[in-house]
């Protein structure tokens, strides 16, 4: 068993969610800043030795890496209104704790995708990763991605993998109600996609999503009414592409597909679980890791769009981009696997300016509205 640690301020059980500040997504809000404004509590006096610490644990079946969520004042029916954490881990299971009571160790409820020759991906599935020698995760590979809130509808949102049947790789999108853990109606929904274009593994000129060598590892986003998920790969095991897709937040229906690297190869969207950012408008924001830049006839082509912040806005079916930066020396990041990517971006003064890094070490401030292009100034 694995343990989830609670570790609050001590000044009263009851405050732990801050004044009942509920935590719908990944690092709170859509700009993906972490920041918690309505915080009243906590300060350098208080968060010591004598106030601050671990207050309960909670075991659950697996290793946790998507980042806990906190919906406050759920109503939960006969039980009445709770603060809930919810925790999902890597062996496909989702778990809704009480975010209060110490003494109160069952889970509101908890949901497992597995079932007989159900399983969870495993490292050691990924034989073509680093080589075959695949260490990024340990063991499972289930849930790994944060999950996503929405408060109005009381529903959550997650991506689950399985391996079915000894040899079938699947990944389904889960629309579950917070309040029972049970599917709600058009849930779930298998992904696969097709997108058109010539780059690593087309067969004759579509492009297929592999459900075992694209891994999800972004956090989800929700924004104005679709749920977003994107995808990169397993230690560069190709073929492979970036993938960004979203969903109806209630029919579950694809609205948007994005491939960043249609005539190329790689352009993984990692941003080291980070979600997709988003400004006040719709418009969307990723970093995109090692991958093929432009066309060799035009390296500012944006069909190809590895190395890069991009900028990206619903347009149809897919997803236009608006406004792109990729660092002048983007073949040396490329070379020496040194790329941009590995950190997402963060949004400040209201998604007018974006905030990222590389593997290099650099960091970069870019203007939305007039993001830089190639080499351009950040």
């Amino acid at each position: 068993m694995i343990r989830l640690f609670f570790a609050f301020s001590l000044f009263g059980i009851a405050s732990t969610v801050c004044g009942d500040v509920s935590v719908l997504t990944q690092h709170n809000d859509l700009g993906r800043t972490g920041a918690n404004l309505h915080e009243t509590i906590l300060n350098t006096s208080n968060v010591n030795a004598d106030h601050f610490g671990l207050i309960f644990t909670r075991e659950v079946d697996d290793q946790i890496y998507a980042q806990p969520l906190i919906a406050a004042q759920v109503n939960l029916g006969a039980a009445g209104r709770h603060n809930v954490v919810v925790v999902a881990t890597v062996n496909d299971s989702v778990y809704a704790f009480d975010a209060d009571r110490p003494s109160v160790n069952a889970p509101f409820w908890h949901v497992s995708f597995l079932a007989p020759n159900v399983v969870p991906p495993r490292s050691a599935d990924m034989t073509g990763a680093c080589g075959g020698d695949y260490q990024d995760f340990s063991g499972n590979i289930g849930i790994v991605s944060t999950p996503v809130i929405d408060p109005v509808t009381e529903t959550l949102y997650l991506l689950a993998r399985t391996k079915e049947n000894g040899a079938n790789y699947v990944q389904r999108l889960h629309a579950l109600d917070l309040r029972t853990g049970v599917e709600k109606p058009h849930s779930p929904v298998v992904i696969a996609a097709d997108y058109q274009g010539h780059g690593d593994g087309n067969v004759k000129g579509v492009i297929h999503f592999d459900s075992l060598r694209q891994n999800q590892r972004a956090g989800l986003a929700l924004v104005k009414g679709v749920v977003y998920i994107a995808w990169t790969s397993h230690c560069d095991w190709g073929p492979y592409h970036g993938w960004l897709m979203g969903y109806d937040s209630a029919t579950l229906e694809r609205r948007v597909i994005y491939n960043t690297t249609p005539e190329g190869y790689n352009g993984g969207i990692w941003m080291s679980g980070q979600a997709p950012a988003a400004d006040e408008e719709g418009n969307l924001y990723i970093t995109v890791g090692n991958g093929a830049v432009g066309t060799k006839a035009d390296r500012s082509d944006i069909v190809n769009r590895g190395e890069s912040m991009l900028k990206l806005t619903p347009d149809g079916t897919t997803m236009r981009v608006a406004g792109w930066f990729t660092p002048h020396n983007w073949a040396d990041l490329e070379s020496t696997d040194n790329d941009f990517g590995n950190s997402g971006p963060l949004l400040i003064q209201h998604g007018r300016l974006a905030f990222s890094g590389t593997k290099e070490g650099r960091v970069y401030l870019v203007n939305c509205d007039q993001m830089g292009g190639l080499g351009g100034t950040a």
